[in-house]
């Protein structure tokens, strides 16, 4: 019996691992942001690479990363809802950076599971990229896949 619960649970645990490698995809952020040349890149915290998904543009340079962490809900609302607006249609409970702020992020919950989508990239002008209706159209699409 214990066997067939580790298999069991190695099972579930492979296939949300899988799930989470598929929520947001290069495709997504470039449909998203117009931007072409997205790819996923590696985990590398020092780079500013620490999401468990993360994507470069064509130059190489962060654009977005994407944190998966049920246990983490609590303290990011705790931390952060204050200083965002609540955003409706994205699963339980959701919250972005004003418009106005600089460095652009939404947070979600949905059922146990909890996604961080953050902007890395800036234009020319030094807008965010993506801006705060691009993560939004992320996050649906997020959302959607859980």
């Amino acid at each position: 019996m214990r066997v067939l619960s580790a298999v069991l649970f190695s099972l579930v645990l492979a296939a949300s691992l899988h799930a989470a490698t598929d929520l947001v995809t290069a495709a997504d952020i470039e449909k998203a942001t117009g931007l072409t040349g997205v790819h996923k890149v590696a985990k590398d915290p020092a780079k500013g690479a620490g999401g468990e998904l993360n994507f470069a543009g064509k130059d190489e340079k962060l654009v977005a990363i994407v944190m998966i962490s049920p246990s983490m809900f609590d303290f990011w609302k705790k931390k952060y809802a204050p200083k965002c607006e609540s955003v409706s249609g994205i699963g339980d409970e959701a919250y972005r950076t004003k418009r106005s702020a600089t460095t652009q992020y939404l947070f979600f919950r949905k059922g146990a599971n909890a996604v961080w989508i953050q902007s890395m990239g800036w234009t020319k002008d030094y807008a965010p990229v993506p801006d705060a209706a691009q993560l939004t159209t992320l996050a649906k699409v997020a959302a959607s896949r859980m």
